[in-house]
Formats: structure tokens, sequence, C-alpha cells
């Protein structure tokens, strides 16, 4: 497969991807003087850290390991999840590296943002602080999309991984803001000490030797 191919599926994904965090995780908005919005999300650093997990299997399995020892979900449900997350190599197959930046793994989504409100999937707002900066960037899911998303895009075999990532994410995650996101993944060596620019690296050996301790059985 040629390079300008591999770009083309790379933009692909990244806007579905992308607009199904900002569908999945959006709470209900209802406003009388806008109702062709559906759906609101905010801050882009939740954004950020969702996707991260999304990206990144091998650190989903981590904080599922971290909630079941800590009490907060049974033991038996996160080994399930984490088989099934390895048996079917996701961390191999569907990991996405992501850089680490000033405020943990982030990637700029400026381009993906613009498409979606130029088809109308979306609408963004966002104020500007002192320096001119965006800032409290809130994103609304649109009436358009919402009817062509239950209409068609998700009954795509090709989308069934994601949107059930997302679903899964939501589960475990869903409650916690983005701030809440990033302290929790800055709980990880790999991830906390990863230089600026730096991609982030798998932890694959370490999770898989914490299952073995915890569950005492090994993953594939």
């Amino acid at each position: 497969m040629e390079d300008s191919e591999l770009k083309l599926i790379r933009v692909f994904k990244d806007r579905i991807r992308i607009f199904l965090i900002l569908f999945v995780f959006g709470e209900d908005y209802k406003n009388e003087s806008e109702p062709h919005l559906r759906k609101v999300f905010k801050t882009e650093v939740r954004i950020q850290k969702i996707d991260f997990l999304l990206r990144n299997p091998d650190y989903l399995s981590y904080e599922l390991m971290s909630l079941a020892k800590n009490r907060k979900i049974p033991k038996f449900e996160a080994r399930a999840i984490i088989q099934r997350i390895f048996k079917n190599k996701e961390p191999m197959m569907k990991r996405m590296e992501m850089e680490k930046f000033f405020f943990g793994a982030y990637e700029d989504i400026d381009d993906v943002i613009s498409f979606l409100t130029s088809i109308n999937f979306i609408e963004f707002r966002s104020q500007r602080s002192s320096t001119l900066k965006k800032i409290d960037k809130i994103y609304f899911v649109t009436a358009t999309a919402i009817e062509k998303i239950d209409d068609k895009l998700l009954s795509l075999d090709s989308l069934d991984w994601y949107v059930k990532r997302c679903q899964l994410i939501k589960k475990y995650f869903g409650s916690l803001s983005g701030t809440q996101l990033k302290a929790n993944q800055y709980q990880i060596k790999e991830y906390k000490e990863a230089l600026y620019g730096q991609y982030i690296e798998d932890i694959q050996p370490m999770v898989k030797a914490e299952f073995a301790e915890m569950f005492g059985v090994e993953l594939p």
C-alpha cells in the first residue's frame, strides 16, 4: 500500500474516532433556541485522554486492573475484558502511538474538528484568554449527525470495534473529567517519564506481569 493511501486511511480513522468520542461521550443537550444541537461535550483535554485509551489497549487494560485492585469493579469483570483484549492482539493491531506534550498525550485535532464542522456534524465554540489562546472548548453534536449515524454509520462493520470500545471506556471512565483521566494516566511510569515530543511507549510486558500476579494466569 502506498504512503498516500495510508495517509488517507489515517485521516479517515482520525475523523471517525474523534467524532465517535463526541457522539458516545457527549451529554444530551436541549435548548429551545438551538434545536439543531443534540449533544454537548466539554474540553479538548478530555477528548485527548479518552482518545489515548482508545488508541492504547494496553494502557486501558492497566487502568481496568487498577479499578479492580481498588475494588471499584469486580476482578472477574476486569480479567475477562483484559483477556479478550490480548487474545485479539489489540495492543499490537489497534495501537496508534501518541506523543507526549506539556499536559500528557496529545495530537493536533484542529483539522478533524474543522472537517466535522464543515459537514455539519458538530459545532465548535470556545473563548479566548488574555493571550488570545482558545480556552473552554465546547463541542456540540448536531441533529444531522445523530440522524446519519443512527441510520447508517453505526451499522457499518468497519466501525463496530470503535463504537464498542468507546462504549466500554464510557462505562468505566465516562464520569471522569479530562483532568481526572490525565491524573490516572500520569500514575503510569512509562507515561509520566516519556519526554516532550516523544512517543509514549507501550506497556504490554508490565501489564502481562501484573495480570499474572493478580489473577494467577498468563495473558497470551
